[in-house]
This record gives C-alpha cells, structure tokens and sequence, in this order.
C-alpha cells in the first residue's frame, strides 16, 4: 500500500475510531512506509505481559517492560513465548534488515521482524501509538491505556540516520547522554556518532596515555571565550541555561577548571544502553588536527615539541601513538566504522617541520595535502586489520582518498563534495552546514527549510545516490554548554531529520508534518524535553557569533603574508 493511499485511508477512518487514538495515529514520527487502520482498540491491563520468541529478544522486552510499567503503574512480566504484547523474530535471522511489522488486533499487539533493530523499531512506534504519558518518568493513573487497531508495514529509507554529540566542547554526564539516546530511539536513529576529544578537551580514557584525562579532560573557562556560562554571555542572551553546571566545577592550585571525562567502564556502559535501544555508536578520535590538549599533555605529539596543534605526522612515534589510541578504541566499540576527523587541520605548521618534510621526501609527496592524505590512508589501512572501516570529514578527499572510505559531507557551501566522492565510489554520509548544524541560530522559517530541503544534493544521478548512505546532524558545543540548551537548539529540528531520513520518496507535505509535530508536542513534554517552542522568534547560535570567537588559538588558515 503507498503511503498516499495510507493516508487516505485514515482520514476514512477516523469518523469510526475514537478522536483520541486517532490523534495519536497522526502524530507518528517519523511516518510508517504502510499503514492499515482497523476499527477498535486494544487495551493495556494490569498484568500484561510480554513475550519473545529468541533469547536475543529479552533485552528489548525488558526495556519495553521498564517503560510501561513506569508510566502505567502496572505489573508487567516478561516472558519467553506469546504474550499480551509478543515480539518475534521471523524467517532467517538478518540483524542488517530494519524493517518491521506492528499489529494491534483483539489478540493483542504482535512486533514481528528479521532483527533486532527492526524490533526496536516496532517498539518505538508502539510507544507513539499510546497516549503520550507512556513516556512520564512516574506511573500515571487517569490515563486510558489503549492501541488502535492497526497494521503497520514499515522500513527505513537510509541505513545511516544519525545524530552527532559533542562533548569535547562542554561535557554532557552519563545521565545526561542516556537521555539523549533515550530520544535517538523513540524517533528511529540508528547512529549516535559521539565526538570525543577536540581543541579545548579528551573526554575518553586512555590507558596507555593517562595524562589525556587526568589533565587533558580541564580547562579553565575563565580563559576561553567559548565558554558561555559566562556572566557576559549568560546576560546578553537572557538565558540561565548558558550557565555552567557547577557539578563540573573543580578547583586546583588555585584554578577554577571545568570538564569531565569517560572512564574506559563508563564507555561500555553507555555501548550496551545504546545497543539495547538499536543504536550504533561510531566513536571520533579526531586526528591528526584539533589535539591540542594531547600535545600540551605530550609535547613530543608536536612538531617542534611546542605543545601546539596539528600532530606531527613526520614522526614515528606519532603514527604509533594514534594507532594506540585507535587500538583501545576498537576494544570499546564493537562496530564497523570508526571516526577519524581530518577537518581543519593546521597543515601550514608541517611547512617548517623538519620531520614532515622529510615524510613527504620519503614517501614522494607532492607536498603538505598529500601528508595529510597519506597519513588518513595509513590510518585507514589500520583501521581494517582491526575489521573496521574509516569516516572523516570531507576533508580527507584533499590530497586523495581510497575508496573505502566514508566521507562526512559537512561543507554544505561545497556541493561538489559529495559529486567528487561518489564519482570516486566513496560512500557519502550527508550532514550538510545549510541544514543539519543543529547548533547554529533558529528561526520559526528553520524546521520548514530543514524538512523541504534538499540535504542529500539534488543533481545526484542514481548511480551516485545508491553511495548515499543517510543523513546525520551535528550538535556542536561551543554554544551549549549545558543539556537543557542542547535539547532547546535539538528539539525539534531532531524530528523533522528523523522523517525526511526514514522516508525519502513519500515524504508528507510540509503542512501535514507540521500539524503532526503540533500533535506531537505534549509526548516531548511528557518525556521532560526543554525544546523550543514552533513559535520562538530567533534563537543565538554559533553562526550568530565572529568565527574567532570559536577558539583562543592561531587562526585555522594560514595568515596571508
């Protein structure tokens, strides 16, 4: 059944299904590829259950338990067979196939599928279904707990659909990234691309190099003008919430310092609460640029041992330190891809570095470019003895690329980006400046420019589009120093992104989607979620401050002489 015809179909039925769970089947983000509406309802009781037909299944019932049971207040037990609620594998078993099948009839609510994935899906999509209350941290009693009869058809459009957190910037607690992830699910995001260390800090230990994190995880913000807990910054934009979380305070020799990092435990902690909810983590270690705590840690990571950013790239010892961070790296996360950055890398300091320039006579490079790509294809080659495929930033096509790398598209004033890495038959991940910077200004024309654009660039040919692999938006840390910001710029810019990156061939008109996120509001309530209202006027952002402002450092060009 097309999607045009689905909706048809609802609007038919909704003069026989109660204007309650009819709401609720409207407001379905992202919206199912098929939907066919029944006429009734299924009630929740107390003592329900919920059955699994494979062991792998037992952890996505338990998290549908916790939920259910939190916000109904009822007793719900998990069990291996049918239950009230069953989820099902079926057919040979595919962990890469997402799609899923959700049917609410009088014998209960049944999520079928080929892997786990897609059995979260149906999950989320079972959640949208009830009234918003099921997402309340605390049982609520007046609230009829009911699922429309329905059949839903349904299968993303992109593999990759993801959000990318930064940390390095300003530190977001265990609590705080589990939330985020809580929210990645229950809108279908598959990827949690968690950016790691950058200029101003390491947030991941590293056993080998423990100075990362026991200096490298603080800085001083009194220093730094990124830093918008400021009394000077919190004032002009009128908003408490560019405050400091003074849990991430410290005082040393005097200093007040501010940070914060994961312990090695922490990191697979947060792996397997993401794993239980159907997300990849894909970890950036962003080298050989932004790593001046690591050289400040350990001058000898510097050209001439003068603690200042980008690595040495000449030196032995350099590449044998970044594969010893990448080796700890692959233990943590059990996934294919691995981030390495490359973007904005200082590359006139290799200039008048003796090593670098002895690199590239060795090696029989052209010049400073050609380093930076040599080095991105020795990392690469890393990479894949350890059963792992690499991603950076579209940087890493200067200078050339093999074409088994995966290639950010994040210059969205550079279309012809994503042109030259499909054309070398590079996979292209589309997270483009002109939309998906999630961090910078808003205004109440953004969400509409967001859902119509054209994220994936529209003069691709099929052949081109087939390397595609999805969409991701980045949450950049300068600006947000605290996690009720985060969700304020996030929220709900996050939605519109959830539906254009799951359905790309029938996407509802704007005007559908938008009456859909009016609907869809009060369940972001429910769940806590300081976003932004529809209609807020505009909202500061990085773009609304001096690029300089960004980092106290040398300019990321080369000054013109």
């Amino acid at each position: 059944m097309s999607l045009k015809y689905a909706k048809i179909l609802i609007l038919w039925a909704s003069c026989l299904c109660p204007l309650g769970l009819q709401a609720e089947l409207n407001a379905l983000i992202p919206m199912p590829q098929q939907v066919q509406e029944g006429q009734g309802e299924f009630l929740l009781t107390d003592g329900l259950t919920i059955g699994y037909n494979h062991k792998s299944l037992r952890p996505a019932a338990e998290y549908l338990k916790d939920k259910l049971a939190t916000a109904t207040g009822y007793g719900v037990r998990v069990k291996k067979g049918s239950g009230t609620i069953s989820l099902q594998l079926a057919g040979q078993r595919n962990d890469a196939d997402e799609s899923y099948t959700l049917t609410a009839d009088g014998s209960g609510v049944h999520v079928t599928a080929a892997g786990y994935k897609g059995i979260i899906h149906g999950i989320s999509t079972l959640r949208q279904l009830l009234p918003h209350e099921v997402e309340s941290a605390r049982a609520q009693t007046a609230v009829k707990w009911s699922v429309p009869y329905v059949k839903i058809k349904d299968r993303p459009s992109y593999e990759w659909r993801g959000l990318m957190l930064d940390p390095a910037r300003h530190f977001y607690t265990m609590d705080e990234t589990k939330r985020f992830l809580d929210m990645m699910c229950l809108y279908k995001f598959s990827k949690f691309h968690w950016h790691l260390i950058d200029t101003q800090a390491w947030r991941i230990e590293i056993k080998k190099y423990p100075l990362l994190t026991q200096k490298g995880a603080w800085r001083n913000p009194n220093r730094e003008k990124i830093d918008y807990g400021s009394e000077m910054c919190a004032q002009e934009w009128n908003d408490p919430n560019m405050h400091l979380p003074q849990n991430l305070i410290r005082v040393e020799n005097g200093d007040t310092l501010y940070g914060g990092y994961y312990s090695q435990k922490e990191i697979g902690e947060i792996v397997a609460y993401a794993a239980v909810r159907g997300i990849d983590v894909v970890p950036e270690i962003d080298f050989p640029g932004h790593n001046h705590k690591a050289t400040r840690c350990y001058d000898w990571l510097s050209c001439h041992r003068d603690g200042l950013d980008p690595l040495c790239v000449g030196k032995d010892s350099v590449i044998k330190f970044c594969q010893d961070v990448y080796k700890e790296i692959f233990k943590l996360f059990p996934y294919e891809y691995v981030e390495i950055g490359g973007d904005e890398v200082r590359r006139y300091r290799w200039e008048t570095c003796p090593n670098c320039q002895a690199r590239i006579r060795r090696e029989g490079l052209k010049d400073i470019t050609e380093l930076q790509a040599w080095f991105t294809r020795t990392m690469e080659k890393y990479f894949n003895r350890h059963g792992r495929m690499l991603i950076g930033w579209d940087e890493i096509l200067e200078g050339g690329v093999s074409r088994t790398a995966t290639v950010n598209w994040w210059r969205g004033y550079k279309a012809g980006v994503v042109q030259k890495a499909t054309d070398g038959g590079n996979q292209v991940i589309c997270c483009p400046t002109t939309f998906c910077y999630f961090d910078y200004a808003q205004d109440d024309s953004t969400l509409q420019k967001l859902y119509e654009g054209n994220i994936v660039p529209a003069q691709l040919t099929p052949a081109q589009l087939r390397l595609v692999k999805g969409m991701q938006a980045n949450i950049w840390g300068e600006y947000i120093p605290t996690e009720a910001r985060m969700q304020f710029m996030v929220f709900p810019r996050a939605l519109a992104l959830a539906e254009k990156a799951w359905n790309t061939t029938t996407l509802r008109p704007w005007t559908q989607f938008a009456a859909t996120l009016t609907d869809h509001l009060p369940r972001l309530q429910a769940m806590g979620v300081n976003y932004r209202p529809l209609k807020a006027g505009f909202t500061n952002g990085f773009n609304t401050r001096p690029v300089h402002l960004r980092t106290t450092e040398t300019p990321l060009n080369k000054p013109k002489k």
